[in-house]
């Protein structure tokens, strides 16, 4: 239902009937206020990773009001999932990073000194940095997977839905590779997680929880072993990390095709 919210039950109704592009606008605007702050050197990064949370939370207000704005948060905290589920996101990324860098060495890439890998235990330092960053990328799944994913799980496929999500996370990423500070590779990485985060996703019952906890290890992890390499060695990191998604995305889907294909019952939760 669409509430009238200040008076404009109109511009509410209007914005109903297309919450996708409602939600992505609002991301978009809101994610890249930074922009011109950042170039003069007036913000430390030209994106607002908040910004798709706070998108999700207006719309969500515009086209469910206060009803929806509780079904909404009490989604964001479903904590009950097994605790195997807590270790993958917390040490999977890990893993897949780790095994990036050793095939990065494998083709060609000049290996991390003994000192660099002393560092380790940065990784912990910036995965719990990223947790209580408000710039984080943590923060942008409650729009993702908070709101976008099950919106559109609720008329498209796990497939489409990956997809469509994938290409608007990796728009999302455009004024962090125009400020050069990751490499566009980083799109293509960007579009394969998204289907590893929808089969996260699909197994967890829809936890945005699990979510945020699996972007926040994958961005401390990568950080740290994205670290160890300088120039085209550091780039290749995105293209083979990309590929590793792209096949556990590809094993998942294989695995569970039924459940890829259909318009999946989580979408209601």
């Amino acid at each position: 239902a669409t509430h009238d919210l200040g008076g404009a039950p109109r511009v509410a109704s209007n914005l109903a009937r297309h919450p996708l592009l409602t939600f992505t606008v609002l991301t978009l605007v809101l994610s890249w206020l930074p922009v011109i702050p950042y170039a003069l050197g007036l913000f430390p990064a030209p994106l607002l990773a908040s910004g798709p949370f706070l998108a999700a939370i207006v719309t969500v207000a515009v086209v469910g009001g206060r009803k929806g704005l509780r079904a909404y948060f009490r989604r964001l905290i479903r904590w009950r999932v097994g605790v195997g589920w807590y270790v993958v996101a917390f040490l999977a990324p890990v893993a897949g990073w780790a095994i990036v860098a050793y095939v990065n060495v494998l083709l060609g890439a000049a290996p991390p000194t003994p000192a660099q890998l002393a560092g380790w235990s940065l990784i912990v330092t910036a995965t719990l940095g990223f947790l209580i960053n408000a710039f984080g990328g943590a923060w942008e799944e409650p729009g993702w997977r908070g709101y976008a994913q099950p919106l559109l799980l609720r008329r498209h496929s796990a497939l489409v839905a990956s997809a469509v999500l994938g290409l608007i996370w990796a728009l999302w990423h455009v004024p962090l590779f125009l400020a050069g500070l990751i490499p566009w590779p980083d799109a293509a990485l960007v579009f394969a997680l998204s289907f590893v985060f929808t089969a996260i996703y699909l197994r967890t019952a829809g936890s945005v929880l699990i979510a945020f906890l699996l972007h926040a290890s994958i961005n401390g992890a990568g950080e740290f072993f994205v670290g160890l390499f300088a120039a085209g060695d550091r780039v290749r990191m995105y293209w083979i990390m990309a590929a590793l998604c792209a096949v556990v995305a590809i094993a998942a889907i294989v695995v569970s095709r039924d459940r890829w294909r259909r318009v999946p019952a989580v979408a209601d939760n």
